[in-house]
C-alpha cells in the first residue's frame, strides 16, 4: 500500500480528452488518496476554479496539447492565480523541442502518459515531499536536446492560432493584442525558426510537436 501522504490533499487535473481526464483521476483517487480530486476538460473552467480557490495549497496534472489552448500558457495563468499550486505535466509528446520547452517552464513535475501506475505514484510523491521530479522515461528524450529553437508561451499560443487558420487580425482580437504586436511575434519566431513564410513556420511547429 502506498504511504498515505496525499491525504487532505486537492488535486486537479487538467486534459481536453474527457476519458483520459476522468480515467486519471479515478488513478489519483485510487493509488494517491488525495482528498478531492476534480477533472475538467477545458481550461476556463480549470482557471474559473482556480481563482475561486485562492491560494491553497492544489496540485495540478496539466496536459501539454490542449484544443484552444497551450498548456504552457495555462500553466502561466495557474502560477500567477496560485503561488501555492504544484504543477505536474502529463504528456504524450516524444519530442526533445517540447520536453525542453516544459522544463524551461520550471514545473515540480513531468509525467509521461506512457509510464505505469508505480511511475505515476513516483513522480507524485517525490513532488509532494518539495522535490522536482521528471519521469524517467523521458530520460532518453532529455539525453537528445538538440540546437531546436524554445518558444515563449505566449509565441506557442499565436502558433496554435496560426495553425487553426487564423489571420493577424483574428489573433490580435482573440489576444487582446494589437496586429503590430502580432505581426512582431511573427516575425521574430519566422526567425528563431528559419522561416520565410508563415506556412514553413506551422509545418515547422508541427514537425517539432510544438503544437
Amino acid at each position: 500500500m502506498p504511504q498515505d501522504i496525499t491525504l487532505s490533499r486537492k488535486a486537479f487535473v487538467l486534459d481536453d480528452h474527457q476519458l483520459f481526464a476522468d480515467s486519471f483521476t479515478l488513478l489519483l483517487e485510487r493509488y494517491m488518496q488525495f482528498e478531492e480530486v476534480q477533472s475538467f476538460s477545458k481550461a476556463e473552467d480549470l482557471l474559473a476554479c482556480m481563482a475561486e480557490l485562492g491560494t491553497k495549497e492544489v496540485y495540478v496534472f496539466l496536459d501539454y496539447y490542449l484544443y484552444n489552448d497551450n498548456g504552457l500558457q495555462v500553466f502561466s495563468e495557474i502560477k500567477r492565480l496560485n503561488k501555492k499550486a504544484y504543477i505536474i505535466f502529463i504528456t504524450s509528446a516524444v519530442s526533445t523541442s517540447v520536453i525542453r520547452n516544459l522544463i524551461l517552464a520550471k514545473p515540480h513535475g513531468i509525467l509521461s502518459k506512457s509510464s505505469d501506475v508505480p511511475t505515476m505514484m513516483d513522480v507524485t510523491n517525490r513532488v509532494i515531499k518539495g522535490e522536482i521530479s521528471i519521469d524517467q522515461n523521458l530520460q532518453e528524450i532529455l539525453s537528445k536536446f538538440d540546437d531546436i529553437p524554445s518558444f515563449t508561451p505566449r509565441e506557442l499560443q499565436l502558433l496554435k492560432h496560426f495553425s487553426l487558420g487564423s489571420s493577424i487580425s483574428e489573433v490580435a482580437e482573440k489576444m487582446f493584442l494589437s496586429k503590430h504586436t502580432i505581426v512582431a511575434h511573427r516575425r521574430k519566431m519566422m526567425a528563431k525558426a528559419d522561416c520565410k513564410s508563415i506556412g514553413q513556420l506551422i509545418r515547422f511547429a508541427h514537425d517539432n510537436e510544438l503544437i
